[in-house]
């Protein structure tokens, strides 16, 4: 195959990713942390740094934020808000492509066709959220180190892209001992090795003192991350002859991806909460390295692996299992279905009563506020509670006046030993309610009690007291 047929296969590849990014981008709710991005961007927007009126600098993701704020110029909505991600996914692939070429003529061609149709890297391009970002920077970071050996410019970028993405996410730090190694023995620019060096001596610590150090909790926990990947273990079983063959054939790049990409998972693992997307950048070297096996065996059996390449991406897909896919080739309109990325639905609420909810008298009171501040308007009250279940407040802090407000909306946080006057709304969402101790829980039944039901579903109660 030419580089020019080539070219325009991974045209088309990237074209039909971006189809199945952008369809009905918008028409899903928020889920918690999307609205929380979402507020911060336009934050951004609106006073050129991500400061909540509470005085809180959201100061995490910058990169992601600004380039979300951007696109939410042209449109405050959810399809603005998640369009940063679609840019990343779609660069995602292209870096699969070019570290699959690193080991195999077509290994480019066919890691970038899983990367674009893998249910897990499509429906983390369409969050308003910087995971499909982490993953991007973690492995380009990596691939551009790899570079750096026969082409020293690329240390320049590689440590530019493995500062962004620390600024993405903690769990970047893992790279500090990658970087400083590879820099002394493969880099003639021995003094950049003082960056990872210092970020070493900075940031070790603080990691350390995020996991619970508990091999139970850890083993816990690996095991319920490792439950919610059940549908893709035909993935995890094309994995390990994936790295073997890969090693064998480029030993440095493959020791590159997967050292920093276990040990990290590891640690998350050993965190004190659960969520599917701390681990989502795991995706990528499973996916790599499924994908080069086929590529390896299709160069190896030649055009009869093709049979196999068609099973794989089209038999669990969303064509054949449209509940335990794990490949979209239809195009879909809702949001992953993540017990650890709950939503609120506030669309479904009825016209009249979000109307009154908007623009009525009634005070508002609510527990978690940024999808309330999102999709109703800022809350008069929130109700303290923790986000992750440990210990009991997370979002309480003081102002510049000395005020004890919501981290998020900067709403006055409510003392249940001076409550307003009625007429209030309380809006009772799920996620939050379930976190409630037994004393704020008691506090909390106090506060409804003779409040009227206005609405329900599986994710919200909005209850009227008059």
């Amino acid at each position: 195959m030419n580089k020019k047929t080539e070219m325009w296969i991974l045209i088309g590849i990237l074209i039909f990713a971006f189809f199945l990014r952008v369809y009905s981008l918008g028409s899903s709710v928020f889920w918690i942390d999307e609205s929380t991005s979402a507020m911060a961007s336009k934050q951004i927007i609106e006073k050129g740094v991500p400061i909540f009126d509470s005085g809180l600098l959201y100061n995490r993701a910058y990169v992601f934020h600004y380039v979300s704020a951007f696109f939410m110029i042209f449109g405050a909505n959810e399809f603005s808000a998640r369009f940063a991600s679609v840019i990343f996914g779609l660069l995602t692939i292209v870096l699969a492509y070019f570290i699959g070429k690193e080991y195999s003529k077509t290994g480019g061609l066919i890691s970038a066709l899983f990367f674009a149709v893998f249910y897990l890297e499509v429906f983390y391009s369409r969050q308003a959220r910087f995971y499909q970002l982490f993953q991007l920077l973690f492995f380009l970071s990596l691939y551009l180190l790899y570079k750096s050996k026969e082409n020293p410019k690329w240390i320049y970028l590689s440590l530019i892209a493995f500062f962004l993405t620390i600024d993405t996410q903690i769990e970047g730090w893992v790279l500090a001992p990658f970087f400083l190694l590879h820099i002394l023995i493969y880099n003639k620019q021995k003094w950049i090795s003082i960056f990872p060096l210092a970020i070493i001596i900075k940031k070790f610590m603080p990691v350390l003192g995020l996991s619970t150090k508990s091999t139970e909790v850890v083993a816990s926990y690996a095991s319920e991350y490792f439950s919610k990947a059940s549908n893709m273990l035909y993935i995890l079983i094309l994995f390990i002859p994936g790295v073997i063959w890969s090693f064998i054939r480029n030993k440095r790049l493959t020791t590159l991806i997967i050292l920093p990409s276990l040990i990290t998972l590891i640690g998350i693992f050993s965190l004190q909460t659960f969520a599917l997307r701390y681990s989502y950048f795991f995706v990528f070297p499973l996916l790599l390295y499924s994908s080069l096996l086929i590529s390896f065996l299709y160069e190896k059996f030649g055009k009869i692996m093709l049979v196999a390449l068609v099973v794989l991406l089209l038999i669990p897909s969303n064509l054949f299992f449209p509940y335990t896919y794990t490949n979209v080739v239809v195009p879909i309109d809702y949001n992953f279905n993540d017990i650890s990325a709950p939503e609120t639905n506030y669309r479904n609420i009825p016209i009249d009563l979000i109307l009154d909810l908007k623009h009525g008298d009634a005070k508002l009171i609510c527990l978690f506020s940024s999808n309330v501040e999102w999709y109703l308007r800022k809350p008069d009250f929130v109700i303290p509670f923790s986000m992750n279940g440990l210990g009991e407040d997370q979002i309480s802090r003081n102002n510049s006046q000395n005020q004890i407000v919501d981290r998020y909306s900067g709403a006055l946080i409510l003392d249940y030993n001076s409550l307003p006057a009625k007429p209030y709304y309380v809006l009772e969402d799920y996620f939050s309610a379930v976190k409630l101790k037994p004393e704020q829980k008691a506090n909390f039944d106090m506060l409804i009690d003779g409040c009227e039901l206005k609405y329900e579903d599986e994710t919200l109660k909005v209850l009227g007291c008059d």
